[in-house]
């Protein structure tokens, strides 16, 4: 189940500090050890690949933030437990983006261009992605919204150094942002894992004593996320045991909390693992697409309608522009 939540690293760390009698047995506990240091050193790869591109870019004047993945494990007691799936590049204006895909496509493998403003391509054994969009959600009447508040926000961005590179991310409140959107921009298709989860309630707990509560909700009623971030903070409560006191705001009920909760733990990362729709010819496959995305879209409706409706008018629109 760990693995299917793509959060066997941060579980296999964490029992090596229990009692000696509640430990699994030791051929599977060889085998997670084993495991995380594979995720060891694979977040050690991905490391040096963003060092090397983030000096590669500031060589050439090229802006680029570090989102997600590394963007965020920085905040974890142990950055390097978490399972990172690829490396993600934002860049604040399509310049910059077309400059950045351009130099990649002589250096990078399989180049190739993504809906929803974005590339893709292998460097180095390491999966990359450049978006032109931080906050990814598909409702185009928030885009303005999103870029003005992007370019206020990045105002107190970090900067991480990283091996010999300087690189920089997302301000905490920008990177609670879009982290929440890219949670929301996933559970109305397909659903989300437990690992972006847990990103989450670490950006929560490690600046709740810093983050205008005040703005951050200002920000979900502009964005259309509101009544389902009362959701997402109660699941944050309920299933990883985040303080409510670290929340930015008091919970409000909302119903769709406990099919949130079965349906993370049910399907898995990406909603690749449900069982109740199994791909036998390609595991970790999708199938019956059409009747998940109905159901997701009736439940996830009521809480955020506006992202809801955009979704397939924006993901076809998007697709047909590139």
């Amino acid at each position: 189940m760990s693995f299917h939540q793509t959060v066997e690293g941060n579980l296999a760390d964490a029992i090596q500090g229990l009692p000696q009698t509640l430990l699994p047995p030791q051929d599977l506990l060889l085998k997670w050890i084993v495991r995380l240091q594979h995720i060891e050193e694979n977040n050690k790869k991905m490391s040096e690949v963003i060092s090397y591109q983030g000096r590669l870019f500031q060589e050439f004047g090229i802006k680029a933030y570090l989102q997600k993945g590394h963007g965020v494990s920085m905040y974890y007691p142990k950055p390097e437990v978490r399972v990172s799936g690829d490396i993600d590049w934002f860049f604040p204006t399509r310049k910059d983006y077309d400059r950045a895909n351009q130099l990649m496509k002589d250096q990078g493998e399989g180049f190739h261009i993504q809906p929803a403003y974005s590339s893709g391509y292998s460097f180095d054994g390491v999966e990359i992605e450049h978006h032109l969009k931080l906050i990814q959600l598909r409702n185009p009447f928030v885009l303005k919204y999103c870029r003005d508040l992007v370019k206020e926000l990045s105002s107190e961005n970090v900067t991480v150094e990283f091996g010999s590179s300087n690189v920089e991310i997302p301000s905490p409140l920008l990177n609670i942002v879009q982290v929440n959107a890219h949670i929301l921009k996933h559970q109305v298709t397909y659903g989300i894992g437990l690992r972006q989860l847990c990103d989450s309630a670490i950006l929560y707990h490690r600046f709740h004593d810093q983050i205008d509560s005040g703005k951050l909700k200002h920000i979900y009623r502009k964005l259309g996320m509101l009544d389902w971030s009362h959701v997402l903070h109660q699941v944050l409560v309920d299933l990883l045991g985040l303080k409510p006191e670290e929340l930015p705001y008091e919970i409000e009920q909302k119903p769709g909390v406990e099919w949130m909760k079965e349906y993370i733990l049910r399907t898995g990362n990406f909603g690749f693992y449900d069982p109740l729709n199994p791909d036998i010819n390609n595991p970790g496959g999708r199938v019956n697409r059409r009747e998940r995305l109905m159901s997701n879209f009736k439940k996830l409706y009521p809480l955020a309608p506006m992202e809801t409706i955009c979704f397939p008018f924006v993901y076809l629109f998007s697709k047909i522009h590139h």
